[in-house]
C-alpha cells in the first residue's frame, strides 16, 4: 500500500430488510457527518441494503442531491414499506402476466412430475435392459418463470426510486456493486456500475440492466420471493455465450456484502476487483439469537437456517480482523445492530439500546416512526462511537460537532 496516498474506504451494507434499510440509514448519516461517503471508492450492498445504497448512489452521488432530501425519502419508503405497494399492483396488467405465470410454470411442472412417475413405475415393470435406457432420460420444464412476485418487488422499485435508470446510466464512482446469488452454480452473481456477472459464467456482454431489477435479484428473500429465472449473455475466454441463471436474494451467499472488498482478489477470476484500504461494515442482521424451542419441522429447519448463516457471518467477520492483522487492510469497522452496547466505546448516554432495537422482523412491511427513529439513531450512534475510536485520523474534527 501507497502510505501517503488517501485510504480508499469500501463500504458494504448487508441485507435484513427494511429493518437493514433503517440501520443503514442512520450508518450513512453518520458517515456524512464524519466527512467520509465522499471518500468511498466502493459501495457493495445486499438485499434491504442494495434498496438504500443503490438510491443513495443514484440520487446523492449520481444527481448530485443533498443528503438531507435522500433521507426524508427513505423515511416515506419505509413508512408506506414495499409490500403494500406490491400487492396493489396485482390488480394491474403485470399482475394478471404474474397470474398466468404461476398457473403455467405449476401445469407445466405437475404434467413433468406424472410423467416422471409414470416412468418409474414403468421402469419397475419392463425388462431390465429396456429399463436401463429410461434410467438415462431427463425431462425438464422448458419454461422460464417470465414474471413472479420478484417482478412485482420491481416495478414498485422502479416506481418509488430507481425511475427506469440502468446500471451503466449511473455515475462510475463510486464503483456501486449490488450482490445476488447464482442458484445453479452456488456462486455470487454482482451487478455493478464497472460491470456485472459471475466469476463461473464470465462478464455481462451488456452492462445495461436496470437498477430496479438488480436491486430486485438482490433483495428475492427465497422463503417469500421467487428467483429471477433468465437467459443472459456472458462474455468469457473472448467467447460470447448465453447461459440460462437463476438470480435470487445477495444473502444467501453473503449477507454481509463483503465479497467483493477482499484484498487478495485477482483481476484474472473476479469481477468489480477495485484495491481498499479501509472496510466498513454495516450490519442489520448479526446479533446474539436466542430462539423459542423447536417442536415443528418448520420452525427447526429455520433454526438451522439461521445457525449457518450466522456462523457464516462469524468467519466474515474473523477474516476481517485477519486481513487487518496480516497488513492487508489499513482498518475496519463492524458497526452491527446487534453490538454488546458494554463493548461499545465511549456511548453516547442517550444510547438506543441493543435489546431496544436489534429484534425487529426482515420483512418490507410498513415501520412506524418510532421504530424508523430507533433503528436510523442506533445505526449512527454506533457509527460514530466506534469511527472516533478506530479510525480518527480519517475524520476532521469539524465534521464531529453536535448535530
Amino acid at each position: 500500500m501507497n502510505e501517503s496516498a488517501e485510504p480508499k474506504i469500501g463500504l458494504a451494507l448487508s441485507g435484513g430488510g427494511a429493518r437493514a434499510i433503517a440501520f443503514h440509514l442512520g450508518c450513512l448519516r453518520a458517515l456524512h457527518r464524519l466527512g467520509l461517503l465522499d471518500r468511498v471508492a466502493v459501495l457493495s450492498t445486499v438485499s434491504g441494503g442494495s434498496v438504500i445504497g443503490a438510491y443513495f448512489h443514484a440520487q446523492v452521488n449520481a444527481k448530485g442531491g443533498d443528503f438531507a432530501a435522500f433521507e426524508a425519502n427513505i423515511r416515506a419508503l419505509l413508512a408506506r414499506g414495499l409490500a403494500r405497494p406490491m400487492c396493489r399492483k396485482l390488480f394491474s396488467w403485470l399482475g394478471i402476466k404474474v397470474a398466468a405465470a404461476f398457473a403455467m410454470i405449476g401445469i407445466v411442472a405437475l404434467g413433468i412430475t406424472l410423467i416422471k412417475m409414470l416412468m418409474k413405475i414403468a421402469r419397475w415393470i419392463m425388462p431390465r435392459a429396456l429399463a436401463a435406457d429410461f434410467e438415462r432420460f431427463e425431462m425438464r420444464s422448458p419454461l422460464h418463470r417470465f414474471a413472479s412476485r420478484t417482478t412485482l418487488l420491481e416495478a414498485v422499485l422502479n416506481d418509488l426510486l430507481f425511475k427506469e435508470a440502468s446500471l451503466n446510466s449511473l455515475r462510475s464512482q463510486p464503483h456501486l456493486v449490488i450482490n445476488a446469488t447464482e442458484l445453479r452454480t452456488g456462486s455470487a452473481f454482482r451487478f455493478g456500475t464497472k460491470e456485472s456477472g459471475s466469476w463461473r459464467w464470465g462478464k455481462l456482454h451488456r452492462n445495461d440492466a436496470s437498477v430496479a431489477h438488480a436491486v430486485a435479484a438482490s433483495a428475492a428473500y427465497p422463503l417469500f420471493l421467487p428467483a429471477f429465472d433468465e437467459t443472459l449473455t456472458f462474455e468469457k475466454g473472448g467467447e460470447l455465450k448465453p447461459s440460462r441463471v437463476i438470480l435470487t436474494d445477495g444473502g444467501v451467499y453473503d449477507n454481509l456484502g463483503l465479497g467483493c472488498l477482499w484484498p487478495d482478489r485477482s483481476p484474472d477470476v473476479s469481477l468489480n476487483v477495485v484495491p481498499i484500504d479501509v472496510i466498513v461494515c454495516c450490519s442489520a442482521g448479526y446479533g446474539l439469537r436466542q430462539d423459542p424451542p423447536s417442536q415443528f419441522i418448520g420452525a427447526r429447519m429455520l433454526s438451522v437456517f439461521s445457525t449457518i448463516f450466522d456462523r457464516a457471518q462469524n468467519a466474515a467477520i474473523h477474516r476481517l480482523h485477519e486481513a487487518q492483522r496480516t497488513g492487508q487492510i489499513k482498518s475496519f469497522l463492524f458497526p452491527y445492530l446487534g453490538q454488546l452496547d458494554r463493548n461499545l466505546p465511549n456511548p453516547p448516554a442517550d444510547l438506543v439500546r441493543r435489546e431496544e432495537a436489534h429484534a425487529y422482523p426482515t420483512d418490507f412491511n410498513a415501520m412506524s416512526n418510532e421504530w424508523i427513529e430507533r433503528l436510523s439513531l442506533r445505526g449512527e450512534q454506533l457509527t460514530l462511537c466506534l469511527a472516533l475510536a478506530y479510525i480518527p485520523h480519517l475524520i476532521n474534527e469539524t465534521s464531529v460537532a453536535p448535530a
